[in-house]
C-alpha cells in the first residue's frame, strides 16, 4: 500500500513540475531559416535551410497538432508556418512532423473574416505582426488590431478548441477548408444540427508519389452559436450549396452577427479512420 501511495505522489509531483516547465518552451524556435555557417554552405539553397519546426499547440505524441498557418499547401518541405511570413491564413489541424522535410497530410484549416464575406475565401489572409502573437505548447493567441479581432486556440490529443472574438459589432465569417493539393476532399454542413464534417485524403511522397495513401484525415466540428449564413466555395467561386467535393480550393463558410466583445467558439474532433471516430473523439475529449 505504501508503494502505491509513493507512486501516486511521484506522479502528482511530476505533473506539477511539468506544468511549471512548460513556460520555458519556446515553440517559435526553428521557425525561421538558419543562418549558421553550416546551413549557408548547404549545397541546396531551398527549404533544406529551414529547421521546419512549427509553433504547435499540442501534447506530447498527440495525433493532431494545432498550428497558426502562413502557408496553405501540403507540399513536401513546406511547413504550415514560416516566421518570415507576414500573412496569417488560418488555424490548421496539422500532422506536420516538426523538424522534418516531409509533408503535411490529412489536414484541415479554419480561417476567419470580419465584415464582408470574401469573394474567394480560399485565398483570404490577414497581415499580422509577431508582436501580437503569443505561442506556447498550451495555447496560441493572436490579435489583429486593424480588423479588431482576436483568435486563440488550445488542444487535446485529437481535438481542438478555437475561439474568435470581435471588438466591435460586426459580421464574422468562418471558413473550413480541407487542404487537398490533389483537388480532392469533402466537407458538409448539417443546417439542422449545426454540425460540419468532412475529410482530406492522404497522398504519398517518395515511393508511389502522388498515389492515395489508403486513409483520410477526418474531422467533425460544432459551434457554440447557431449561424445565420452558410454556403460553400470551390475554384474561387461562392455557392449556396451546403456541401462540396473533389474540386480545387474547396470549403464551407458560416456567418454570424456579433456584438462588441462577443465570441464564436469552435470545437473539432479528428480521426484517421472515420467521421464517426472523429465525432467520438470530439465527445470524449
Amino acid at each position: 500500500m505504501k508503494s502505491i501511495l509513493f507512486f501516486v505522489l511521484i506522479l502528482s509531483v511530476s505533473k506539477a513540475q511539468a506544468q511549471e516547465l512548460v513556460k520555458y518552451v519556446q515553440t517559435l524556435t526553428g521557425t525561421a531559416p538558419s543562418t549558421t555557417l553550416a546551413a549557408l554552405k548547404h549545397s541546396e539553397a531551398g527549404s533544406e535551410k529551414n529547421a521546419n519546426t512549427v509553433p504547435s499547440v499540442t501534447r506530447p505524441f498527440a495525433m493532431t497538432q494545432w498550428v497558426a498557418q502562413t502557408r496553405r499547401t501540403e507540399l513536401k518541405c513546406i511547413p504550415p508556418y514560416f516566421y518570415k511570413d507576414s500573412l496569417f491564413s488560418g488555424v490548421r489541424a496539422s500532422h506536420w512532423l516538426s523538424g522534418s522535410c516531409t509533408q503535411d497530410y490529412g489536414s484541415v484549416t479554419v480561417m476567419a473574416a470580419k465584415g464582408k464575406l470574401p469573394a474567394n475565401p480560399s485565398a483570404h489572409s490577414i497581415p499580422f505582426s509577431h508582436t501580437n502573437e503569443q505561442a506556447s505548447p498550451q495555447a496560441y493567441n493572436i490579435n489583429f488590431p486593424k480588423e479588431k479581432m482576436d483568435i486563440r486556440f488550445t488542444s487535446t490529443p485529437r481535438c481542438g478548441l478555437i475561439q474568435f472574438t470581435v471588438q466591435e459589432e460586426d459580421s464574422l465569417y468562418l471558413f473550413v477548408s480541407p487542404n487537398s493539393d490533389e483537388k480532392l476532399g469533402f466537407v458538409q454542413i448539417d443546417t439542422v444540427t449545426g454540425e460540419v464534417w468532412g475529410y482530406n485524403p492522404v497522398h504519398r511522397i517518395y515511393q508511389g508519389w502522388g498515389e492515395y495513401g489508403g486513409f483520410n484525415g477526418w474531422f467533425y466540428l460544432k459551434f457554440d452559436k447557431p449561424f445565420s449564413a452558410r454556403g460553400s466555395f470551390a475554384e474561387g467561386r461562392l455557392s449556396s450549396s451546403v456541401s462540396v467535393k473533389e474540386k480545387a480550393d474547396i470549403g464551407i463558410y458560416l456567418g454570424w452577427k456579433l456584438l462588441a466583445g462577443e465570441s464564436v467558439t469552435l470545437r473539432m474532433g479528428t480521426s484517421f479512420t472515420s467521421v464517426e471516430a472523429a465525432r467520438k473523439n470530439y465527445q470524449s475529449e
